[in-house]
């Protein structure tokens, strides 16, 4: 009986053992899959073994490791429990030696720490902070994103992000910014010098011109030589043409501003403009055939002038033998000279019969002061399409001209679509 009892007993104590390991066995098996266990140490016949284990957040504490972002895990109190390599070389602190330390220790002003902490409650979670570097002589701006890790940890989580590129850029566009002030003020100095200079042709330069022509006119030719009358009217001439020069000037001048826009019809302006130069389509024997033409946003004013300067244009440099034909007309489905200008723009063209140009002079003709004829020839002062090239731009558009000698010319007006 002794012999049994004493097997049983045997048998107690190693079920009672095996049940011990189990619930060991069982209590790493628990931590491991709540991820509270890196690593096992084993004893293999008296040798410890260190085996590290792969768990579901070692992916992520690589991901950590690799940020291109500063990441830490703090106390509450701010004591640092872990950093990755990334802010140890923003620092410049090896992350062992970061490792124990306050976070505060790092930031230019130790006083933002307490601020961020409270922040927490009321839901703030990002900050500009401004950190030391190791030699504390520098200094990096930073942007931090601040997580409470409580109940899951005890813990708060950071991730800082370097601002110096972002403020350097910053910096640069406000010195840009500033330098671009700086040139419109300029700019205003400037065009404000430029309607000092229009007053003083339009003012004081055409009423002493005015008083040449008018008492010109009053001197008796009858008294003096062929010479001296042929002398008198080369200087009224001239007087009138230095006239002429200074209407267009003022002219040219008062197209750089931005008039109010509004709904235009093109076809009632060329009404007008042709109501306008009645006389000289008249005696021209011009013939002017307008097609459906659209209705724009644009400055009327400017518009009348464009038209103006077009039409008289090529009834101007019409054939000496054959009546001045000009159309009109809106173009659809065009090939623009500009690429996909045919998606975004209304195309205008006003096509005639005159003389046409070379095609060595087409890049000259929207030049100020450009004249391809002699004033003998052909009257003005090379200032009209000049005009009508800026008042194109004041309106975010373009003007092309095609031609060939002897058969005619084509403007192209492009308006954006609004």
């Amino acid at each position: 009986m002794k012999d049994n009892n004493t097997n049983i007993e045997s048998l107690q104590a190693e079920i009672a053992a095996l049940k011990e390991q189990l619930s060991e066995s069982n209590s790493i098996v628990n931590a491991i899959k709540q991820g509270d266990v890196d690593a096992l140490v084993v004893n293999t016949n008296g040798t410890p073994q260190l085996y590290s284990l792969e768990t579901a957040d070692y992916t992520f504490r690589l991901l950590i490791e690799k940020f291109g972002q500063g990441a830490l895990s703090i106390s509450r109190n701010g004591l640092i429990l872990y950093c990755n390599d990334y802010f140890s070389k923003l620092i410049g602190i090896p992350a062992e030696k970061i490792i124990g330390n306050y976070i505060y220790e790092y930031f230019n002003s130790q006083d933002n720490f307490v601020p961020i902490i409270e922040a927490l409650k009321y839901g703030i979670t990002t900050h500009e902070i401004v950190f030391k570097t190791e030699t504390y002589r520098k200094t990096f701006p930073a942007y931090i994103a601040v997580t409470d890790l409580e109940p899951a940890v005890q813990g708060i989580g950071i991730v800082i992000t370097d601002l110096t590129e972002k403020k350097k850029h910053e910096d640069a566009l406000i010195q840009h910014h500033k330098e671009l002030e700086e040139k419109i003020n300029e700019l205003n100095r400037i065009n404000a010098n430029l309607e000092e200079f229009i007053h003083v042709i339009s003012h004081d330069l055409k009423e002493p011109l005015r008083k040449i022509v008018m008492y010109n006119g009053r001197i008796d030719a009858s008294y003096l030589s062929e010479a001296d009358a042929k002398s008198m009217n080369v200087m009224k001439l001239s007087a009138l043409r230095l006239n002429s020069l200074v209407d267009d000037l003022v002219s040219y001048s008062s197209h750089t501003a931005q008039e109010e826009r509004i709904d235009v019809s093109l076809a009632d302006v060329i009404s007008e403009v042709t109501d306008d130069l009645e006389i000289i389509i008249s005696d021209k024997k011009a013939k002017i055939i307008v097609e459906k033409l659209p209705t724009l946003r644009v400055s009327k004013v400017q518009m009348r002038q464009l038209f103006a300067n077009l039409i008289s244009n090529a009834i101007k440099y019409s054939k000496t033998d054959n009546p001045p034909i000009i159309h009109i007309s809106q173009m659809d489905h065009f090939e623009s000279e500009i690429p996909n200008q045919s998606e975004q723009f209304i195309k205008i063209q006003i096509k005639d019969n005159g003389i046409g140009m070379e095609k060595s002079h087409l890049i000259k003709i929207f030049t100020i002061f450009q004249r391809l004829h002699a004033k003998t020839e052909y009257s003005g002062n090379g200032i009209g399409l000049a005009i009508c090239k800026k008042i194109m731009e004041n309106h975010s558009g373009n003007i092309t001209v095609e031609s060939t000698l002897n058969e005619g010319t084509i403007f192209n007006l492009y308006f954006p679509i609004s």
